[in-house]
């Protein structure tokens, strides 16, 4: 007990939110997320260049992409994560991968409510910032659902793929178990195999558990805690947030499996039940921005490769661990544009009127969202010799943190990987996140200089 109040009284003493940022703070919460995890992400490239993280040479823009990729939960790589990296190594993407499905701040302000039984106004911002919430959801009950699911999650999720692994003969059961089970519930689609989880498309047990992982993390904390509360009697009825989530997400994993069952290239030798499995996973994985794939992506053909773009571009839920512009971003731009189509004056979804500062905020992050795909491309095409298609997919694929790929990862150009790098911070941040954390200094000095115009006049 004695020592439990010593540490307590020392972290604060030390000003513990210091010591999660580095000693950067700021009051503009949104740069203190950019700042966040350019630091961590730059953590790990300095952990994955020291000699036992990598089995050889590997070139120090490829350990950067990687560090980035896991942050950022992404799951592209210009390497190969299983022969390239040492269990050391592995186990700092992986950490990587844990930190930034979570949430640096989030299980930073988990630990400070734990050690020290106190809540900073400070961190709590910033997780506010972070984390689209409900209104009158605590903060610190949230904080504590997030990490909980987590462990929960991952830890269940370990069972079945150990036993699927080791009946397979796979290479450490143990801990590849360990490295799927955390890298499907934080969507980052990191697979410690060479060809992502081609080798197990038949594989039930380990599709299965990938998808229900996936789909938990994607679909977000608030679906989890809304579910939960009504399975145990203490609501009556969904939120309306999770009954959105819940429909857009079962529309798309509905007409994306039948839409790409139904493409030549999906799986052509297959049978029509081997296709609609397979065409399930694909568009499973879109949806979640997990990124694994049982397919040989660059066999696609222009059209289903512009269907995974769509479904990546929408992406996941709020507050989940997956990317994309959110699917209840899409469902208010939807209802605005029906509701002004229809010359009504207030937007609806589901006969529920959406207040004008989501229609504001959805707007501005699908307009946003559109317009970094769109440098990223541009760049790309001028650095990169692919089609467009593929460009356009692999941006898509970055920027939506999702990881899916046509195979030109590993033949970028450093052009090309710095590109990809800032589409997979940016897409971890938020577009919103990432433009306020830029412009709120220049709106103040704007303001500031209209001001001193003013008084000139």
């Amino acid at each position: 007990m004695k020592i439990s109040r010593r540490l307590r009284y020392l972290l604060l003493r030390l000003n513990i939110t210091r010591l999660i940022t580095f000693g950067y703070r700021s009051e503009v919460p949104e740069r203190n997320i950019l700042i966040g995890y350019i630091v961590y992400m730059l953590l790990g490239f300095l952990c994955l260049m020291l000699p036992l993280s990598t089995n050889g040479d590997i070139r120090w823009i490829d350990n950067l992409f990687t560090a980035a990729s896991a942050i950022s939960t992404t799951g592209l790589a210009t390497v190969d994560i299983g022969t390239s990296y040492t269990l050391f190594g592995q186990f700092i993407i992986l950490a990587l991968v844990q930190f930034g499905g979570i949430g640096y701040m989030t299980l930073s302000s988990y630990v400070i409510y734990r050690v020290t039984h106190h809540t900073l106004k400070y961190t709590d911002k910033v997780v506010h910032t972070a984390i689209s919430i409900p209104y009158g959801m605590n903060m610190r009950d949230l904080v504590n659902n997030v990490v909980n699911f987590t462990f929960i999650f991952e830890a269940l999720g370990f069972i079945p793929f150990f036993i699927a692994l080791h009946h397979a003969g796979a290479p450490m059961p143990g801990w590849n178990a360990l490295f799927l089970s955390v890298s499907s519930f934080c969507t980052a689609g990191f697979s410690p195999f060479h060809d992502s989880l081609c080798s197990f498309s038949n594989n039930i047990t380990i599709n299965i558990t990938v998808a229900a992982l996936s789909y938990a993390g994607a679909m977000g904390f608030i679906v989890i805690t809304d579910l939960t509360n009504k399975l145990r009697g203490r609501t009556t009825s969904l939120s309306f947030t999770s009954k959105v989530i819940l429909l857009i997400t079962g529309i798309m994993t509905v007409g994306g499996t039948v839409i790409l069952s139904v493409s030549p290239s999906i799986a052509p030798g297959d049978s029509a039940g081997e296709k609609i499995w397979l065409s399930f996973f694909q568009t499973m994985s879109a949806i979640t921005t997990v990124g694994y794939n049982t397919i040989d992506l660059s066999a696609l053909r222009p059209g289903p490769i512009l269907m995974f773009s769509l479904i990546m571009f929408i992406g996941a839920s709020p507050s989940g661990t997956g990317g994309g512009v959110k699917c209840t971003s899409v469902s208010a731009v939807w209802g605005f544009i029906i509701s002004k189509l229809g010359l009504r004056e207030n937007v609806t979804f589901l006969n529920h009127i959406i207040p004008h500062y989501r229609i504001d905020t959805a707007l501005t992050s699908v307009i946003t969202y559109s317009l970094m795909i769109f440098c990223g491309c541009v760049v790309l095409s001028y650095s990169e010799s692919f089609k467009l298609s593929q460009i356009l997919f692999e941006a898509t694929s970055a920027i939506g943190t999702v990881g899916l790929s046509t195979g030109i990862t590993h033949e970028l150009s450093a052009i090309g990987k710095f590109t990809i790098i800032i589409l997979m911070y940016i897409g971890r941040v938020g577009v919103i996140t990432f433009g306020s954390a830029l412009l709120i200094r220049t709106r103040t000095r704007a303001l500031q200089n209209v001001r001193k115009s003013d008084l000139v006049a």
